[in-house]
């Protein structure tokens, strides 16, 4: 547990303190992909299966840990001699309640952390409802979820010759369903989303000029909202309190890998 939860900060810290991407005369197309990258990765992930959390009440609480391909973001981050980025990073502390009916609450919250001019912060939280105490019929276990992430991500740079802060916030939403099979022990599962996210680049300090192409903007601060769709597979495994969990995601054309480390019943 204790090496899961230094690699967990160590990813974490990664992101934070990815060194000096330059993100200079961005174009519209280059904010999609940012947007696009940035809300795949910081999309809820508390990597749980569409099972209900306990008999009648149960909770879970440990840690995840992600990565996402940023393939366009990097490459707009190198394009004037900047750091690379090849990959996004998120991580945090989950916790999950089982209420009757089937019903559940996660969260999964990465307090703020900064290490070298950059600093990163994300709060996620999802509401499921198992149906097969509505439809129990079903031979296999069907979940919805909500998600809704609010996270920030900010690093410094040289803008018109001084050092100024760049700064992301992703707020992503959706809905999820979620397919398992009713069997003990290890719970494979599926599901596909349909999730927006809405992302506001900015950029502040001592005489900031803009970071987006003339032709595009001149402001400091531009808006973007993206959809897409959401597939997810995934398996967790209980043994006796102990929970671990692995789940890969495609979203907003985007992928990501997790891990999950938890305690509960």
């Amino acid at each position: 547990m204790k090496h899961f939860i230094i690699s967990t900060i160590i990813l974490a810290s990664t992101m934070a303190s990815a060194a000096d991407p330059q993100f200079t005369n961005l174009t519209s197309d280059d904010f999609d992909s940012i947007a696009n990258e940035a809300s795949a990765n910081f999309t809820h992930n508390s990597m749980m299966g569409a099972s209900k959390l306990g008999t009648v009440f149960g909770f879970q609480v440990g840690f995840t840990a992600a990565q996402t391909a940023s393939p366009k973001s990097d490459a707009i981050a190198k394009r004037n001699s900047g750091s690379e980025l090849p990959k996004l990073y998120n991580a945090g502390v989950m916790a999950a309640v089982g209420i009757p009916f089937g019903l559940s609450v996660e969260a999964v919250l990465l307090p703020k952390m900064s290490a070298t001019g950059g600093d990163m912060s994300s709060t996620s939280f999802g509401l499921k409802w198992n149906i097969n105490d509505v439809v129990p019929i079903l031979p296999v276990n069907v979940a919805l979820r909500g998600v809704y992430t609010d996270a920030k991500l900010s690093f410094n740079q040289v803008v018109s010759g001084a050092t100024a802060t760049v700064e992301n916030k992703t707020k992503v939403n959706g809905l999820q369903i979620l397919v398992s099979p009713m069997i003990p022990v290890v719970e494979p599962y599926a599901g596909v989303g349909f999730l927006t996210g809405t992302n506001e680049l900015s950029v502040s300090g001592t005489s900031a000029g803009t970071i987006f192409d003339p032709s595009y903007s001149s402001s400091q601060s531009e808006k973007k909202t993206v959809t897409g769709t959401q597939m997810i597979l995934g398996v967790e495994a209980s043994l006796v309190v102990v929970k671990f969990g692995a789940e890969y995601s495609k979203a907003f054309g985007t992928d990501r890998y997790g891990i999950k480390f938890a305690m509960g019943f």
